[in-house]
C-alpha cells in the first residue's frame, strides 16, 4: 500500500518518551490558554488550528521546519520528512458512538485542467465520461511529482504522515502515523464511482480496513479519510487526554467591572502557576 500503517513499536521509535512529554505539554498549554467560551456555548466548540499543531510536532520531534503553505511536508529529522494533519472525529447522532471515519485530509488539489487527460480533456469531462482510469492515472502523476520532488530537493529517505485526531466527546487526542511508500503509486487503481458520479474511489493507496481515498470532481481534490476503530483496536496509536477544561465566562461583563476583573486576574494567575508547578514535579 502507498500509505502503510505503523504499529505501536514503530510509533514509539519515532515518538520517544521525551517527544510524548513535549507533545502533551503543548496540548495542555493550548487548552489552558484557549479563549473562554461564553456560558451559552458548548465545550465541543474546541478547535485545534493546523499551523499550531504543526508546531507541536516540530517541537516534540525536534524537526527542522521546512516549507510554507502548500509545501508537501512540515519538517525534517534524520532524512525523514513529516507531513502533519489535523482530523476531526465525531459521534453518530442516534447511537452516540464514534463515527466510522474521520474528516478529510487533502493529499493534493489541482485546479489547472492541463493536469488531466489528453486532447484538452478536463477533469469534469473525464467524470462525465466515467473515465476512471484516466482520472486515477492523472492523480498518480500529480502525487509522484509532488512526493518525488520533495524527496530529491530535501535528500530524504522516507516520508511520514502524522495524523492528529481530536475526539472531543471523550476528551482525547489520538496520533496515527502512516508511512508514505511513494514508489508503490504505480499500483493504484480506480474503484467505484459514487451514485451521483461526483467522486471515484482509489484502490491500493491504503488498506480499506484503515481508511479510504476518493477523488472529487467539484473540489478537484484527492482526499484521505481514516477509520479510527481499526487503529484503536490494534493499538496503532498514541493517546493524550485533554486535562484542562476550558472555562465558560463572559469577558465583556468581567472587563466592565473592576472588582470582577481583579478577581479574574487573580484566578488566572493561580491557574497558570498551578499548571507550571505540576510541570516541575
Amino acid at each position: 500500500m502507498v500509505l502503510e500503517t505503523l504499529n505501536k513499536d514503530e510509533i514509539d521509535g519515532i515518538f520517544d518518551k521525551n517527544s510524548k512529554k513535549v507533545l502533551n505539554f503543548l496540548l495542555q498549554k493550548t487548552l489552558i490558554s484557549y479563549p473562554e467560551f461564553l456560558p451559552t456555548q458548548k465545550q465541543d466548540s474546541l478547535y485545534l488550528e493546523k499551523k499550531q499543531c504543526e508546531q507541536w510536532i516540530v517541537q516534540s520531534l525536534g524537526l527542522m521546519p521546512v516549507g510554507e503553505g502548500s509545501y508537501p511536508i512540515d519538517g525534517i529529522r534524520e532524512k525523514n520528512g513529516y507531513d502533519v494533519s489535523t482530523l476531526s472525529l465525531g459521534q453518530t447522532p442516534k447511537t452516540k458512538k464514534m463515527k466510522s471515519q474521520t474528516g478529510e485530509k487533502s493529499l493534493g488539489q489541482k485546479f489547472e485542467d492541463e493536469n488531466f487527460g489528453e486532447l484538452d480533456d478536463t477533469l469534469d469531462e473525464l467524470f462525465q465520461k466515467k473515465e476512471g482510469d484516466k482520472i486515477v492515472n492523472a492523480w498518480k502523476d500529480i502525487l509522484e511529482k509532488k512526493w518525488n520532488k520533495t524527496i530529491k530537493e530535501k535528500k530524504l529517505e522516507a516520508l511520514y504522515l502524522v495524523n492528529l485526531i481530536l475526539y472531543k466527546i471523550k476528551s482525547k487526542l489520538y496520533v496515527f502515523l502512516l508511512k508514505i511508500n511513494h514508489e508503490k503509486l504505480k499500483g493504484i487503481k480506480k474503484g467505484e464511482f459514487s451514485k451521483k458520479g461526483s467522486s471515484v474511489d482509489v484502490k491500493n493507496i491504503i488498506d480499506p480496513k484503515f481508511g479510504n481515498v476518493k477523488i472529487y470532481k467539484a473540489k478537484k481534490r484527492l482526499e484521505l479519510r481514516l477509520k479510527p476503530k481499526e487503529f484503536l483496536e490494534r493499538g496503532y496509536y498514541l493517546e493524550f487526554s485533554l486535562e484542562n477544561n476550558i472555562a465558560s465566562k463572559n469577558l465583556r461583563d468581567i472587563f466592565d467591572n473592576d472588582d470582577d476583573l481583579e478577581k479574574y486576574c487573580d484566578q488566572e494567575i493561580e491557574r497558570y502557576k498551578s499548571f507550571f508547578e505540576k510541570l516541575k514535579k
